[in-house]
């Protein structure tokens, strides 16, 4: 795992923060393995929510099957699963027409977006022979001891490490300076944005080709074939 597993990160950490002691934490009433690691989770978390936006097709995972519990009249991504950062619908899993967003009121679009859950223009019943699928971002599971970060490529983890620490001055009592870690967050930020955003030269290329360009910007498109 390339040095960034979730005991790893535990115990750099520690280490940053003067508290390591060769992998094992000193007594500190603060920083106990609970708290280090919902600092842990929490990073990883803001790091997702940071920079999903502008490298979305780093963090979009593969297509998915969406359900509805009232026949077709509303979607969802998934139980407790809240669609973030990048968003594509489409009819089918072998992609074919992707659904478009609009208002409520206009027959001619696909969906409308409530949050976590699309909708069916005007509350329609709208059904698909094998579908919808979507392909989107999602908040990460939360890193414990036992749940490894989710963070890709591993050395990219330094990022929950920094933002860890960032945050962790806030909350020790005016002990610590957090402009270092910030620093190098704002430093890595910039290295990994890079990375991600010319990982594939031509992707994103359809979303200028199609009318309406962000898919929460989508223009109304008639209905045609599932």
């Amino acid at each position: 795992m390339s040095g960034w597993t979730s005991a790893e990160l535990y115990d750099r950490f520690l280490t940053y923060l003067g508290r390591g002691n060769g992998g094992v934490m000193d007594a500190d009433e603060l920083w106990t393995a609970t708290r280090v690691y919902r600092q842990l989770a929490d990073a990883q978390e803001a790091v997702f929510n940071d920079l999903a936006p502008v490298a979305p097709h780093a963090f979009v995972g593969a297509p998915t099957l969406l359900a509805t519990a009232d026949g077709g009249r509303t979607y969802t991504f998934g139980s407790g699963v809240y669609p973030f950062g990048h968003v594509e619908v489409y009819a089918q899993e072998s992609g074919g027409r992707e659904l478009l967003a609009s208002t409520y009121g206009t027959l001619g679009g696909d969906f409308v977006i409530e949050g976590g859950t699309i909708r069916a223009p005007g509350n329609r019943t709208r059904t698909y022979s094998s579908g919808p699928y979507a392909r989107f971002t999602k908040f990460p599971a939360r890193l414990t001891s036992a749940q490894e970060p989710e963070l890709q490529p591993p050395p990219a983890r330094e990022l929950i490490l920094w933002r860890a620490l960032a945050d962790a001055a806030n909350v020790s009592q005016g002990q610590m300076d957090d402009t270092p870690w910030r620093e190098r967050y704002i430093d890595a930020r910039s290295r990994w944005v890079r990375t991600w955003q010319t990982q594939y030269r031509s992707q994103g290329n359809q979303a200028f080709v199609i009318p309406g360009g962000p898919w929460w910007l989508a223009i109304d498109a008639m209905n045609g074939a599932d």
